[in-house]
């Protein structure tokens, strides 16, 4: 089992994007940035990351992992230790 790819999560999330063109800082931004301040990370684009991220990574998401992967602000590092966690 490979490591989740932070670049691999960029993609997933502009990909999921109602408008991707919003999406776009997350292609350019550090692993630790808060996406919250870079794009509008809506309930919307949320929703649409996480079943991106299930169906890629063939995991089930739960509140508990979204409620720790937010905490402070979601970045992408967080999501991929939450993926990592949930293999």
């Amino acid at each position: 089992m490979t490591p989740v790819e932070v670049d691999s999560l960029r993609k997933l999330i502009v990909e999921a994007a109602p408008d991707p063109a919003l999406a776009e800082p997350v292609l350019v931004c550090d692993a630790d940035a808060t996406l919250d301040n870079l794009i509008p990370f809506s309930s919307l684009i949320m929703l649409g990351v996480i079943v991106a991220v299930e169906d890629a990574y063939r995991i089930r998401v739960t509140k508990q992992m979204i409620a720790q992967a937010l905490s402070g602000g979601a970045t992408l590092r967080k999501l991929a230790q939450m993926i990592e966690a949930a293999r």
